[in-house]
């Protein structure tokens, strides 16, 4: 079994703005519909190939985690939270 993702508020915080702004929708409706588990919902609001990228990823815990353990992904962290 993965190990869970586990990010600080601070981390959280920072990607629910930054997705809400690549989204163009309201932060606290995003982060309504993370809580409520309504990621199709999301996803289906990327369009195109996006959007079929992420319901794969979620469909599969282990790709899933293996992108959040990327290199990629950890830089994003850093960035979004401005470390260098």
């Amino acid at each position: 079994m993965p190990n869970p993702i586990h990010l600080t508020p601070a981390q959280t915080e920072a990607l629910i703005q930054s997705l809400a702004q690549q989204l163009h929708c309201d932060p606290n409706t995003l982060r309504q519909q993370l809580q409520s588990g309504n990621i199709s919902g999301i996803a289906n609001s990327m369009g195109g190939d996006a959007a079929r990228q992420v319901q794969q990823l979620l469909k599969n815990p282990q790709q899933l985690q293996q992108a959040m353990n990327s290199p990629e992904m950890k830089e994003l962290l850093r960035r979004i939270q401005g470390q260098k």
